[in-house]
């Protein structure tokens, strides 16, 4: 039975599951009729809410212009909303990414204007976690609920941006309430790297502004005591595999892969161009600060333009 399903599954195109589906759905006492099958689903079509890929042209023309701008899919969701042009105009992120990909099938290959521009999507399945166990770690359900409030500063999340073929990296520190970036470059992905790079890093931040680390669960953090002696504040651990758990992390990332791409090698990456290039996130103006800088909200500066 599970053999011929199998064939049955590859010679129409489908995933095996899905044809368990439709005889369960479809089967009347222990039988399944393709006709009877058939007549419901033609009924159940009626009574579907259309699918704005296949039915409002005007909202995916929009939507892929708004991709040519380089637009992420949860910011066109936001975008259109704001601008209401019209009262049908719904649209979720994830049907635009399926938009996004049954398009690529047809020759209209929207994928490059994606951040990650991967050729497909990778599934959403909750993973066991092997990279190790890191010992005594505190994960983020025992982190201060202020914390989630983003209505403090020193509360900061961390990461580590890789270079091409794993040739350098980038630790970066985030707050979460003003989006001030530090970032320093290290040669290995060593614990002992990490944490010497973070001493130096944060020696102009005042201690009061170092009270927690959220992280994630790379070995690269491992010495997360040694790394509390030394800036004084609290780590915490996201839950493996939860990236949304650090998304401005995962965000301001995204920034500085802008400088920094996937296909560049950080070998030769020096501090002062890393300087340059964190400079410049931290002058840029963020409709979330009220269009302040991260440097001006965080530092308490004095508006000025930037030149």
């Amino acid at each position: 039975m599970d053999l011929g399903m199998d064939i049955i599954a590859k010679l129409l195109g489908r995933h095996l599951s899905s044809l368990y589906r439709e005889i369960a759905r479809n089967t009347d006492q222990g039988l399944y009729i393709s006709g009877r099958a058939q007549t419901r689903a033609m009924k159940r079509r009626k009574h579907n809410r259309l699918s704005p890929v296949r039915h409002n042209k005007p909202l995916i023309k929009c939507v892929e212009r708004l991709l040519q701008k380089e637009y992420s899919p949860d910011e066109i969701v936001g975008r259109i909303e704001l601008e209401a042009q019209h009262p049908d105009w719904h649209i979720s992120h994830e049907t635009i990414y399926q938009h996004i990909y049954s398009e690529a099938k047809k020759g209209n290959d929207l994928r490059p204007h994606l951040r990650q521009g991967r050729k497909h999507r990778r599934k959403r399945l909750l993973k066991k976690d092997r990279r190790g166990i890191i010992p005594d770690r505190v994960f983020i359900d025992s982190r201060p609920t202020i914390v989630d409030h983003k209505k403090r500063r020193g509360d900061w999340e961390g990461d580590t941006v890789e270079g091409a073929r794993k040739q350098g990296y980038v630790a970066t520190w985030v707050d979460r309430k003003e989006k001030y970036l530090i970032a320093y470059k290290m040669n290995h992905k060593t614990a002992q790297e990490l944490v010497n790079g973070a001493v130096r890093a944060f020696g102009d931040i005042p201690t009061r502004y170092r009270k927690t680390f959220t992280v994630d669960n790379g070995k690269e953090f491992s010495m997360h005591k040694e790394l509390e002696r030394c800036l004084g504040g609290k780590v915490y651990f996201a839950h493996p595999y939860h990236s949304w758990e650090r998304g401005l992390s995962e965000n301001t990332n995204g920034l500085l892969r802008q400088y920094l791409p996937k296909t560049k090698s950080f070998a030769d990456l020096t501090e002062k161009e890393l300087e340059k290039i964190v400079a410049k996130i931290n002058n840029r103006p963020r409709k979330s600060l009220g269009y302040l800088t991260p440097r001006e909200a965080f530092f308490d500066l004095p508006l000025a333009l930037q030149t």
